[in-house]
């Protein structure tokens, strides 16, 4: 199975996936602690968290954790951003049910949430 994803957007002047194949949610569960999450706008909902370390030490740290923990995660090589795939949803919000997806199309979905 895929683990990681690495993108080099550096010199792209335009993204190949549309902007409303995906979105951004914002939530304040934690006061003082937001946190965002990308997630596909149509079934299956999977949602990737927005991880922004602070400097390349923290960033280094995370990715550490993630590959001994076999995490999918999205890396890029013009920013410190990360992304963590959470898992697929029935609705598109984080509290929904879990949902099946087929590996194909997760492989497939993935590389489109990092653009």
């Amino acid at each position: 199975m895929l683990n990681h994803i690495s993108i080099d957007v550096t010199d792209t002047k335009e993204c190949a996936v549309p902007h409303d194949k995906f979105r951004i949610n914002k939530y304040t569960f934690t006061p003082g602690a937001a946190t965002e999450d990308l997630v596909h706008n149509s079934v299956p909902y999977i949602d990737l968290q927005i991880l922004r370390p602070r400097d390349d030490e923290q960033r280094g740290k995370a990715i550490a954790y993630f590959k001994e923990h076999h995490k999918q995660h999205i890396t890029f090589a013009d920013r410190k951003e990360i992304q963590l795939y959470l898992g697929t949803s029935q609705e598109a919000y984080i509290k929904s049910s879990v949902a099946p997806v087929e590996i194909n199309e997760l492989n497939n979905l993935l590389p489109q949430a990092a653009h």
